[in-house]
């Protein structure tokens, strides 16, 4: 019974990346060049075939309708150009063997991704060969490193190898004067870089092998693919190389590697301006951070965002004495955004209202304020902790601004004016999020939202119905940023000297008064050991925010 339950374990460890046997899966021979000729032409294989049509009628845009070449419906119109028709020529499929590399100190793998660190287990085999008829689809951080690529060459041949992606027809790597049947030497022209495809829709990525007529001139290739990819910000299509290199079609190999989306190539497109998809990626991850603790009454389970919320702190240098000690801290400036990961802040940081940019999903072609500026929107900050995994509205508000014209938030009318978070605990859920308006919204009924018997130095601002709010006002949820904030020297001070809501001894409570200086390298000097239980409380926090993610 046991060696039962170990192959069954084993067979439903491996499903997802078993495949029925093609052609294709064992040999690369005839039978499989055949049943590529035929998938080659095939017009309703891929996203861009006939019914791209009908998916996307004229006039609608947006990012999964951008289409370089709507013409080009099956793959080889797409290489080849739209009179392409005759797939002989393709007489050999390459052998595309992709690594993963594993952390050398035996930990999992992990990627930088929207604002987190994700994790990534090891569930293929380090070394997997692509079968091109195959229903594997490959996430882009699992095919980011080059691959070894073969071919059947011929004695004393020179080849142009690429890899390209065949939907947004970009190259993804470019060689010339490569000699024999292994991508190694020769000349680069563009270095590898791995498959990024930014939408929720699986895209093929082509490796292509022509056989050259002569050697080529690298500077001539170079200048050919700069004025190629200058045109149309680095769209390029394959046929246009074909002549002036003197490429034969006449007998040439490709392979497929169908590949979907990732947080890691997400990440990766945003940071070049291209397409900002790190809102629907953020989204999910702070949907389930949130149901884990028991979810919302304020907001919807799921969170099917497209904007982007970066908030930026600044803030002078100050000096203030809490607990009758002197502390000094440098100038403020903290940016909490998609590359934010496990970001800490202390009240000290956060007590001046911050700079607030929304980046919507689509960047390339013109910017955010031309993409938002039809658009009207009510941005909150709030902390919604008292209520996690309760039915009661029981937020606290901490900025409210609607009727923001696209994206300049300055344009808006503040219902609340900025009040820096002062928590007492690790971890507390500090929001800002996004909302898109149907109509304008009153500040004087934005403010009634809020409880009448708060402390006095939060009038309003306690038990917000931040549901009822958004429901009344049909408000959409676009968008949302969460930031830690820890406790910290300022927040004590605070507590008792401005907000009162403590009394000196009671914020004070276990001190010394009289201590030796200890240098702290944050930038703030203390001259009593509750500089070390910061110190401690903020590394306990990162260890702890790490259990978390």
């Amino acid at each position: 019974m046991a060696h039962v339950l170990t192959l069954l374990a084993l067979l439903l460890t491996a499903t997802p990346y078993v495949h029925a046997q093609t052609a294709c899966s064992v040999r690369h021979d005839a039978a499989c060049v055949a049943e590529m000729r035929s998938l080659y032409t095939n017009t309703s294989a891929y996203w861009f075939g006939t019914r791209f049509a009908t998916d996307c009628p004229p006039g609608r845009g947006g990012v999964l309708c951008r289409n370089p070449r709507p013409t080009g419906t099956s793959l080889i119109t797409r290489l080849l150009g739209d009179n392409a028709n005759d797939p002989n020529g393709l007489t050999f499929v390459i052998n595309v063997t992709y690594p993963i590399t594993l952390p050398a100190d035996g930990s999992n793998r992990t990627y930088p991704g929207c604002g987190r660190i994700v994790d990534v287990p090891l569930t293929r085999p380090q070394n997997f060969l692509i079968d091109p008829l195959g229903s594997t689809e490959y996430p882009p951080f699992d095919v980011r490193e080059q691959p070894e690529v073969t071919w059947p060459a011929g004695d004393n041949a020179l080849y142009t190898v690429m890899m390209y992606d065949a939907g947004l027809c970009y190259m993804h790597a470019l060689y010339v004067n490569v000699a024999g049947g292994r991508l190694q030497g020769g000349d680069t022209i563009v270095p590898h870089f791995g498959p990024g495809n930014p939408v929720d829709r699986v895209n093929p990525y082509v490796w292509l092998v022509f056989k050259q007529q002569r050697s080529l001139d690298v500077a001539t290739v170079n200048n050919l693919y700069t004025t190629l990819s200058s045109r149309n910000q680095f769209v390029v299509f394959v046929d246009d190389f074909i002549s002036p290199l003197g490429l034969s079609t006449q007998s040439y190999g490709i392979n497929v590697a169908m590949v979907r989306t990732d947080e890691y190539a997400a990440a990766i497109i945003r940071s070049i301006g291209s397409v900002n998809r790190c809102p629907a990626f953020y989204g999910q991850w702070l949907s389930s951070y949130i149901q884990k603790r028991g979810g919302l009454p304020s907001l919807p389970a799921r969170f099917d965002l497209t904007v982007s919320i970066d908030v930026t702190f600044t803030a002078p240098a100050i000096t203030y004495t809490s607990c009758d000690i002197v502390y000094q801290r440098s100038p403020v400036n903290v940016t909490v955004d998609y590359r934010s990961r496990n970001l800490l802040l202390g009240a000290v940081e956060a007590r001046m209202s911050p700079e607030v940019s929304l980046v919507p999903e689509q960047l390339s072609g013109q910017p955010p304020a031309l993409t938002l500026r039809d658009k009207q929107y009510t941005l909150l900050m709030y902390d919604p902790t008292p209520e996690l995994g309760k039915t009661e509205q029981d937020a606290y508000v901490h900025w409210m601004v609607v009727n923001i014209r696209g994206t300049d938030i300055t344009s808006g009318d503040v219902v609340y004016e900025w009040l820096l978070p002062m928590t007492p605990v690790l971890n507390q859920l500090y929001l800002f999020a996004l909302f898109e308006q149907t109509t304008s919204i009153s500040t004087t009924t934005a403010g009634s939202y809020g409880a009448t018997d708060c402390l006095p130095f939060i009038p309003r601002r306690c038990k917000f119905r931040a549901g009822d709010f958004i429901r009344y006002n049909s408000l959409s949820l676009v968008g949302l940023r969460y930031f830690r904030v820890i406790p910290d020297t300022y927040r004590q001070y605070m507590a008792y000297t401005v907000a009162k809501f403590q009394t000196k001894g009671e914020a004070c409570w276990g001190q010394a008064s009289e201590r030796p200086q200890c240098p702290v390298s944050s930038g703030m000097k203390q001259t009593n050991p509750i500089g070390i239980i910061i110190s401690f409380l903020t590394v306990l926090a990162t260890y702890l925010t790490s259990l978390i993610n």
